[in-house]
């Protein structure tokens, strides 16, 4: 399901799309005169410093229950990873977000490159230690169950792969590689987990307003209408779990395999079939060679998993990855940046992703882009909670005991 935000003129409009195509609804339903817009960026689990800026903010109480009326809270992804409060972060924002709506504000999630990699079981900065807070009562019988799964899997695909077979991981090795609280946490972000389900609603990109927010950016190439970015990014996220169940299903991968070692599965099946079919590769089959239909739909399969790298979701241009509104030169970037905002209609665009070497809330290009992002992970980074509130006219960078006006700019 995709979900496109735009609220503007005091009406809020929602789009749904179910995953399977059969469902469209569109409904618009008057709101009274919205109140502060409060852009949160990077998370990173720092749920202390986080729960301190909803209070700071006004937003929530000493309890951590909704006070901000008809506020609307947008917080522009990186919620996961990294940081050991992931969980509690996840769940306040959960609760908050129906809080909120029901005292006529609004809470918008956006996703980040760190939310999409959960969705796809990329753990590359999933530490340790964040996973032993998912660790569940069974978490060393699941492990040692998961073991033997292993075990058994490779000593299957051994038998197919012959010399292109990798040695199986001694125990230590694939206990050490999936530590406590790993089975649980791939479980929590799948697409039946409580995480998974509610992260996948969420979209990429969300207009509020006069302003525009997600996490990395947009590049010039990106599509003009917004609905079309999250609709592409939710594609994407169904064929991917898509693609994991078929790859399940052909005894190829394992339900809680990662997205590297599913990867390395593909590329070996890809290499047998090489060797197997032609030396020239699928899908020219060589002499006396025959490939039956379903050998046939898994090569196609294997190969379209290995065009993954050109997905939105993946790729560095696209909206959960590109840096161009925080890298780009001031002067070369300010005429793309102007063209970019007259293009969608906007005053300004807010993103997160790339910490500035002075981790404040950075206006850009005479205040039509602003990065929020400033390290909010003080162990990670170095950096501090903070928050871009919206106003009115008036915007004001927001950090804990601080508030600090910023000043108009020229059109």
């Amino acid at each position: 399901m995709s979900i496109t935000h735009d609220v503007r003129s005091g009406t809020r409009w929602v789009r749904r799309l179910c995953v399977s195509g059969l469902l469209l609804v569109s409904v618009a339903t008057p709101s009274a005169q919205p109140g502060r817009i409060v852009a949160v960026g990077d998370v990173h689990g720092a749920i202390g410093e986080f729960r301190a800026l909803l209070q700071t903010l006004e937003l929530t109480d000493a309890d951590q229950g909704w006070i901000g009326g008809q506020d609307t809270l947008v917080q522009t992804g990186d919620l996961t990873d990294r940081g050991t409060g992931v969980r509690a972060v996840l769940d306040l924002l959960m609760r908050l977000e129906t809080e909120a709506a029901e005292a006529g504000g609004e809470v918008i999630v956006v996703l980040g490159n760190h939310e999409t990699m959960s969705l796809m079981a990329n753990l590359r900065d999933t530490t340790p230690e964040l996973l032993a807070r998912f660790a569940g009562p069974d978490s060393t019988s699941r492990r040692a169950a998961a073991y033997e799964d292993y075990l058994a899997l490779t000593a299957e695909r051994a038998d197919a792969l012959g010399p292109l077979a990798p040695d199986a991981l001694s125990r230590d090795e694939w206990m050490d590689t999936h530590p406590p609280g790993f089975l649980e946490y791939l479980d929590a972000f799948g697409p039946d987990g409580p995480y998974g389900r509610w992260l996948r609603s969420k979209p990429i990109v969300a207009r509020v307003g006069d302003s525009i927010f997600l996490h990395g950016g947009l590049h010039p190439s990106a599509p003009t209408d917004l609905s079309d970015i999250n609709d592409q990014a939710h594609r994407e996220l169904d064929t991917h779990d898509g693609y994991r169940r078929e790859l399940v299903e052909r005894g190829l991968i394992l339900p809680f395999s990662t997205f590297q070692e599913t990867l390395a599965a593909v590329n070996l099946e890809l290499e047998r079939w090489r060797i197997l079919v032609s030396p020239a590769g699928p899908p020219a089959p060589g002499p006396g060679v025959r490939v039956t239909p379903d050998e046939r739909e898994e090569i196609d399969l294997l190969l379209e998993v290995q065009t993954l790298g050109a997905w939105s979701i993946i790729n560095e241009n696209g909206p959960v990855w590109f840096r161009g509104l925080a890298r780009w030169d001031e002067a070369e970037g300010l005429e793309q940046v102007r063209a970019m905002t007259e293009r969608y209609e906007t005053d300004r665009i807010v993103v997160g992703h790339t910490p500035q070497p002075s981790r404040l809330i950075t206006p850009r290009f005479d205040n039509r882009v602003f990065i929020i992002d400033t390290g909010m992970l003080t162990t990670a980074y170095a950096g501090r909670a903070s928050a871009l509130e919206i106003d009115g006219d008036r915007l004001t960078a927001v950090y804990l005991g601080q508030r600090i006006p910023i000043p108009e700019t020229a059109p």
